[in-house]
């Protein structure tokens, strides 16, 4: 019988900047230190032997080394004696061209297993490296499928889609996630970051484990004197999206160069198996248009061009009540009601189709009424008839009373493939509050669904649901910098959304015992938008905003913009 479990390891180690041959001794001593706790596969951060902090590609070239290199001839005789498998972070020079790259190698004991370059590149890998130039790919080893990507990947839903995709059960990803220190100017906390802070997506929507190794101290570059502050984080998750141990947050300090911290975890690939199929069955890649495929410009036709102030309002109802006669929206707020908006929540199929009625019927006339008497913007859902089909319906009602755009859910729950029809085409509007798009909440399991309405550039995503989802943000909240860090609150499939395309997610929905599905999820949620959710007794979440989002070291535009779409076609042809 092939054995599926396994020891992971997610490793704090500190390079000495710009001292390479040091920086291989300690990680031999490291690599001993965690093989003798018995682990099977461990992941080491980024850059791990040169240190990150550099200005510029010329700066970085003493401290680069090759594949196989140095760091390979050190590592791999301690691999072959131990039985262990072990990623870390590179910065490469390629043997042939000696262009720098920002890699990932894997190795165990039969050697030099594969390598991954960085693709996700932010401002300070572009002073140095070169884009990554070689696809995606997943290594058969004896201990699982494996996927390797590096920090700033994360901030893209597609590389671990594509790892996943391509049969990934296990991914490494290494890091060297920064923060700005508390007490920071206003000036400099517009640059804060954290990516360590973005993992929990890669497991939740995927179904894989992952192995997060980031470091913890102050780097220091001795040319220039300016500091980089890691604050740890280093994180293990099950394919479920839940946290299985996690090294702690802690304020930065001057750390000695070696190994701080290795954070240990038993796995189960059979996990990653099953929780992945029921993940990839959601999928609709006969929906995915080229939108997921073609890079869009910052200078996309399709963007709103025009800031605009509004509210939004995401309605809390109990489980046995509906208060859709007696709602009211003000003046340009868009206000999203829960899900079968006209009646109390049921997962009875049959009291669903009781309320099931024609387009132009008695549901969506109250629905333009609400609108047209405030002035506003509501969305709600109903069970819509046509003909011989039914359909989950999302609408749309403006401030002239009329209905600007019906959804037909296109990825449907368990509960609504007993009845309903899949529908054929997402929907995205312009209106004089922004861009809105309409979902039903389940449908953000799926991470395509976003993608094409983040390439359609949403600016607002109005999405009822029903009950609070199992799964929750369990992100650190000391890796926030806002004043209501959404930690073991709020549902996680909206905050993913709204996070990984950048637009305001809005969900009126029910509450159950102390949680709810009543929230409004902000695109920049580390420094600008408070996740808000709404409290108990209260009839809204409620945010007053700006629309497009302002950003700060990231918007929807900077985010396309930073895609390498070259690399997305996977996403069409699963």
């Amino acid at each position: 019988m092939v054995k599926s479990n396994f020891k992971v390891a997610a490793v704090d180690f500190v390079p000495a900047w710009g001292d390479l041959d040091g920086n291989i001794e300690n990680l031999v001593e490291a690599v001993k230190k965690v093989a003798n706790e018995g682990v099977d596969y461990a992941v080491f951060p980024e850059t791990a032997v040169s240190g990150y902090l550099f200005s510029d590609s010329v700066e970085v070239q003493p401290y680069l080394d090759t594949i196989p290199g140095k760091t390979t001839a050190a590592v791999l005789p301690i691999l072959k004696e131990h039985n262990m498998y072990l990623s870390i972070g590179i910065a490469e020079r390629d043997i042939d061209t000696k262009a720098p790259y920002n890699t990932a190698v894997l190795m165990g004991p039969e050697g030099i297993i594969g390598i991954y370059r960085k693709i996700g590149l932010n401002s300070q890998d572009q002073k140095i490296f070169a884009p990554g130039n070689k696809d995606i790919e997943v290594f058969e080893t004896p201990i699982g499928k494996i996927a390797l990507l590096i920090c700033y990947d994360d901030t893209y839903w597609q590389y671990a889609r594509i790892a996943t995709l391509k049969g990934a059960q296990i991914i490494g990803w290494h890091s060297v996630s920064d923060r700005m220190m508390p007490g920071s100017d206003a000036a400099e906390m517009l640059g804060d970051h954290s990516t360590v802070s973005h993992v929990q997506h890669i497991s939740a929507l995927n179904g894989v484990w992952t192995i997060c190794a980031t470091r913890s101290g102050i780097e220091t570059n001795p040319l220039t004197k300016k500091q980089l502050y890691y604050n740890g984080g280093s994180s293990i998750w099950n394919p479920r999206g839940e946290k299985i141990v996690q090294s702690p947050v802690v304020t930065p300090l001057d750390l000695p160069a070696g190994l701080h911290g290795i954070y240990t975890a038993d796995i189960d690939l059979e996990e990653a198996n099953t929780v992945q199929s029921a993940i990839l069955a959601k999928r609709r890649p006969d929906l995915y248009n080229p939108l997921l495929v073609v890079h869009r410009s910052p200078t996309d036709a399709n963007a709103s061009t025009t800031q605009v102030t509004t509210i939004l309002k995401g309605a809390q109802w109990k489980l046995s009540e509906t208060k859709f006669a007696s709602v009211s929206v003000g003046k340009n707020e868009l206000l999203v009601l829960p899900e079968f908006s006209a009646f109390a929540y049921t997962k009875d199929q049959q009291e669903i189709l009781k309320y099931a009625e024609v387009r132009g019927g008695t549901f969506e006339q109250q629905l333009c009424k609400i609108a047209s008497d405030g002035m506003g913007y509501v969305v709600g859902s109903y069970p819509e008839i046509d003909v011989d089909r039914l359909y989950h319906t999302i609408v749309l009602a403006g401030p002239d009373g009329r209905v600007l755009d019906r959804y037909r859910v296109t990825h449907l729950n368990d509960r609504d493939k007993g009845w309903a029809t899949l529908g054929d085409k997402i929907s995205v509007t312009t209106t004089a509050i922004g861009r809105i798009a309409l979902a039903a909440a389940y449908e953000l399991e799926v991470s395509e669904f976003g993608g094409m309405l983040s390439t359609s550039r949403a600016d607002i995503l109005a999405a009822p649901a029903g009950l609070p989802s199992d799964l929750k943000v369990q992100i650190d909240e000391h890796l926030y910098s806002v004043q209501n860090p959404p930690t073991n609150k709020a549902d996680y499939y909206p905050y993913a959304a709204a996070t990984l395309n950048q637009m305001w997610v809005v969900c009126g929905g029910r509450c159950d015992n102390q949680y709810t599905a009543a929230g409004i999820y902000g695109p920049e949620p580390i420094v600008l938008t408070s996740t808000v959710l709404a409290n108990e007794g209260e009839e809204y979440a409620q945010v007053g905003t700006t629309v497009p989002a302002p950003f700060t070291w990231l918007n929807q535009e900077r985010l396309i913009a930073g895609q390498s779409a070259v690399w997305f076609p996977p996403l069409l042809k699963y």
